[in-house]
């Protein structure tokens, strides 16, 4: 008897994949298991583009009875097949469903929902018939003017033993990135808490609307008054900035876009942001271009560098500038040389002076010892004797 039954299940479980669904005229809600769904909203680079996704765990635990009782049965007599036959339960149930509204919420659009797996497929057996059911779906949010739209709003279908029922959960939570200013979320979740909204038993995805980091960069960067503070160094050969945008508050989000718009017109070192009273603050070091020169008195540095937009008031620390060509500033860095022609003068005439001195103090010996060393000639009458050459009278 036990065999027939389980026999009878396991042709419920086969109908409930193979027969062709047929929508009942009112969607109840499914009873077969308990879910809990968690979506966490997040950007992504797939094929070198940003996109965005939804990372998906679906949270299932089977409470039907009759489905109980079979996998019960099943497990007392082949516990592998058991959990085999669960896993593919799920599969079908709560991974092909999903997957097959995900498709028809985007027929009539020029969108394809993509859904990534991981390696090991995306139905994990737990303990006690529950089970998760995860995986990624792009694009979660796609631009719609000023706002990024979620494609996939509205109820959800949970195709069961050949009739349609509301994909019934008790919670949904949905986890919205960072920073991200809500535009509209509907219906109003139960509960909200930062980016964190929670829906209480329902069959479908809530419209989610958050507004366009792009829109809000925009507003920022035309209300705000915009300063920036340059000073060069020629031994070094970098360019370091503050620069300041006061008359706004700015989400991570405006701040991250207005980091990559001075990263894509400059030459980066480092850079770095940090909110000030009513604005941003941006510090960096980046590598100008820089062009150099002397001419007799002076050394001259020409240093380029491009602005990301146009600023109300640009101060060049130790020199000067003027706006070039698509954002270009160019500054002029002036240093005097230092002039050595009068030392140089100075130090001939000493040395002319002490050889002068020199030349003196040598003559001046040589005189002495011509002096010392050398026999004079008598003058006249010296030496005679005055006897000498007299004769005696007689």
């Amino acid at each position: 008897m036990r065999k027939v039954v389980s026999l009878l299940l396991a042709l419920m479980v086969m109908f409930t994949i193979a027969v062709t669904p047929v929508k009942a005229q009112a969607l109840q809600p499914q009873d077969v298991f308990e879910i809990n769904m968690v979506v966490r909203v997040y950007q992504t680079q797939i094929n070198g583009s940003l996109t965005w996704a939804g990372a998906f765990n679906v949270y299932v635990k089977l409470v039907n009875p009759v489905y109980r009782g079979y996998f019960n049965e099943l497990a007392k007599e082949n516990k592998t097949r058991a959990e085999r036959e669960f896993h593919n339960f799920v599969y079908n149930l709560i991974y092909d469903n999903l997957k097959n509204d995900f498709n028809s919420k985007l027929k009539g659009t020029n969108l394809t929902a993509v859904v990534y797996v991981p390696p090991a497929g995306p139905v994990r057996v737990l303990q006690n018939w529950s089970a998760v059911v995860s995986f990624s779906l792009v694009p979660f949010f796609v631009p719609q003017g000023h706002y990024l739209t979620c494609p996939f709003y509205g109820p959800y279908e949970f195709v069961f033993n050949g009739k349609v029922y509301g994909f019934y959960w008790e919670r949904l939570t949905l986890i919205l990135p960072q920073g991200y200013e809500i535009y509209s979320l509907a219906p109003k979740p139960s509960d909200m808490s930062g980016n964190v909204a929670i829906w209480e038993n329902g069959d479908y995805l809530p419209i989610i609307q958050v507004y366009n980091p792009v829109y809000l960069f925009d507003i920022f960067i035309n209300t705000t008054k915009k300063s920036i503070s340059l000073a060069f160094d020629p031994d070094q050969g970098y360019v370091q900035f503050n620069a300041t945008f006061v008359g706004m508050n700015a989400t991570q989000p405006v701040i991250d876009l207005l980091l990559d718009a001075f990263r894509s017109r400059m030459k980066v070192l480092s850079i770095s942001a940090k909110r000030i009273k009513n604005g941003v603050e941006v510090i960096g070091v980046v590598s100008p271009k820089v062009a150099y020169k002397e001419t007799r008195t002076e050394k001259i540095w020409i240093v380029l560098v491009k602005l990301p937009g146009s600023f109300n008031r640009i101060e060049v620390k130790g020199g000067t500038y003027q706006i070039g060509p698509d954002g270009t500033l160019v500054m002029t860095f002036k240093e005097k040389k230092t002039d050595y022609l009068p030392y140089v003068g100075i130090a001939v005439g000493g040395l002319a002076v002490l050889g002068f001195f020199l030349w003196r103090r040598r003559s001046k010996g040589r005189s002495e010892t011509m002096g010392e060393g050398e026999p004079s000639e008598p003058s006249e009458g010296e030496g005679e004797n005055p006897l000498e050459g007299e004769e005696d009278g007689p």
